[in-house]
């Protein structure tokens, strides 16, 4: 995508009722102000990389989430956008039903080329075009469960910061904006002018992962007491060694049928959930004390903590160390502020 700029290329920035108001402003900040913000500190002129332009479907103003009204620049049909930029939606039943003029804009640009990229929920909208199906997206980690409801055909990795494909770019996360945006401006101006856009946006160029963020709880919507009283119990009993045969047994099950229904209940196997129940714990014990992670390891049921800490830097992708340095509500910082 990378190439000699011969004009302003242009961003469409597309606002619907419930949006989210940063996620439209924040996106028309950065590219607006890619060219000018570090040019100026370095005493150089300024450069016009982009046009951004807030849409609607209609060219009128809309009502973002939290109440700001915003006018747009112009309607979806008077614009011939280089990028387009979703931002992330609230209310998804109302806003998915009630955009059909802007899901079909978005599909018939896709088909000319243009390169879209949704932020946070606004993978949803993306994903109701239908051009994700089996394909890669990711969205915030706290509405994975919604979005594989919705979407079944889509490849979810709500673990991912971004995803990319066939022109289809998703980030997850409130804030994502600033790294898919700076993700963006790579693919089109290159690596040097996005590092400039990381250094005036204080914005690590090497964020890649949710994980660390996420919270872990199973899902419980599936309307199975049976696997439900086994979640239960396993959220309970955590510390304790379970042998998984003898707990099938318990509710008149193989292991074999018990896997195959938890995983049909949950999305997982009961092992993968208990393992996430203890690396939850973990996660709890290294924010809140100053335990060891040995220690950490053995109070949530874990003899070789060798094996806990190559499955806690699985799940959060980052080592127990670095987690309590990011999280800990002891950290010396919080004990100036107070």
């Amino acid at each position: 995508m990378q190439s000699e700029i011969i004009r302003p290329l242009e961003v469409a920035i597309l606002a619907l009722d419930n949006s989210v108001a940063t996620m439209v402003t924040g996106p028309m900040d950065v590219f607006s102000m890619t060219g000018s913000l570090y040019e100026m500190l370095q005493g150089k002129p300024p450069v016009h990389y982009f046009t951004v332009r807030i849409v609607t479907p209609d060219g009128k103003p809309i009502h973002c989430f939290n109440g700001l009204p915003i006018t747009p620049h112009c309607s979806i049909d008077a614009c011939q956008p280089d990028l387009i930029i979703i931002p992330g939606i609230l209310n998804p039943d109302e806003t998915l039903s009630s955009n059909d003029v802007a899901i079909n804009w978005l599909k018939r640009m896709h088909e000319k080329g243009c390169p879209i990229t949704a932020i946070c929920s606004g993978s949803l909208l993306l994903a109701a075009t239908g051009l994700l199906n089996g394909k890669p997206a990711t969205t915030h980690w706290a509405i994975e469960k919604e979005f594989r409801r919705r979407f079944p055909e889509v490849i979810l990795k709500p673990e991912e910061l971004i995803t990319d494909e066939a022109g289809l770019v998703c980030s997850g996360g409130y804030d994502s904006f600033l790294d898919v945006s700076i993700y963006m401006i790579d693919k089109f101006l290159g690596s040097t002018v996005a590092l400039q856009c990381s250094k005036i946006f204080l914005r690590s160029p090497v964020r890649h992962s949710q994980a660390p963020y996420a919270i872990f709880s199973g899902s419980r919507d599936h309307g199975d007491d049976q696997i439900l009283q086994i979640q239960e119990r396993l959220e309970k009993q955590f510390r304790d060694a379970f042998d998984f045969t003898e707990l099938a047994r318990e509710y008149g099950m193989s292991r074999r049928t018990l896997e195959r229904h938890f995983k049909k209940a949950t999305g997982i196997t009961p092992l993968a959930y208990l393992q996430r129940v203890r690396v939850e714990s973990a996660k709890e014990l290294l924010e809140s004390g100053n335990a060891s992670f040995d220690e950490i390891s053995y109070q949530v049921g874990y003899m070789d903590n060798s094996f806990f800490r190559k499955l806690f830097i699985k799940c959060t992708s980052l080592r127990p160390r670095e987690y309590r340095n990011m999280f800990a509500m002891h950290s010396p910082r919080k004990h100036q502020l107070q």
